[in-house]
């Protein structure tokens, strides 16, 4: 009896361990990913950064004006929820466009989806609304 315990104890301790483990890698895949989205955007590099998009991103959010350029982006909240699945982050991105100077400020709420199929994450909300 006492063996069996055991047994199904280490099996059970071994599931939740390998459960910990994938969210781990999951969360550390977003990271990456958001990262180098961050880095596109922070650069106004739009076209580079379109596949990270998801294909059912809302259509009026799946292109930027030409004349956007992005002086700051900074992540002020990343939160999980879903299982892991799906994540809120909260961006402050400060730009200007070509024709004025003047500096604008907006907070992009971006929601990534995880894709099992792909085993990767894309950003469900598209592109920032530069006004």
């Amino acid at each position: 009896m006492r063996r069996t315990y055991l047994i199904v104890l280490t099996a059970a301790l071994l599931s939740a361990a390998c459960a910990a483990t994938f969210d781990f890698r999951r969360e550390e895949l977003f990271e990456d990913m958001s990262k180098r989205y961050g880095r596109l955007i922070r650069w106004s590099e739009f076209d580079t950064a379109r596949p990270y998009l998801a294909a059912d991103a809302p259509p009026e959010r799946a292109s930027v004006p030409a004349s956007v350029r992005v002086a700051d982006y900074e992540v002020k909240q990343v939160a999980y929820a879903d299982d892991m699945r799906r994540t809120l982050q909260t961006v402050r991105i400060t730009y200007f466009k070509l024709d004025s100077p003047r500096l604008r400020t907006l907070d992009d709420l971006q929601v990534w989806e995880f894709s099992a199929d792909k085993g990767a994450w894309f950003l469900k909300s598209g592109f920032p609304d530069f006004q």
